[in-house]
């Protein structure tokens, strides 16, 4: 039983690195695709992709005008006590 035991655990290893190795080298080869495509047509590929935080929120439409404001500066406010309330 126990030798039987040993060669499912192996098989199963061999399986499992034999997948993980094919997932590798299809990687590589899309990578390589990517490249030559990019040399062939002299363009830098685009691998941007928009992750959308949620999914079922509706796209918001384009804001409208653009409002400029008046800025003013605010006063720097009294520097704080280091002694606690107590003490006063």
């Amino acid at each position: 039983m126990s030798l039987f035991r040993t060669l499912v655990r192996l098989l199963m290893i061999a399986a499992g690195a034999l997948i993980g190795l094919g997932l590798f080298l299809i990687a590589v080869l899309v990578f390589l695709a990517f490249l030559i495509v990019s040399l062939l047509t002299g363009r830098k590929p685009n691998l941007q992709f928009r992750v959308n935080k949620n999914p079922w929120a509706q796209r918001r439409q384009p804001a409208g005008d653009v409002v400029d404001v008046e800025a003013r500066e605010v006063p720097d406010a009294a520097p704080l006590s280091l002694r606690s309330p107590e003490q006063h």
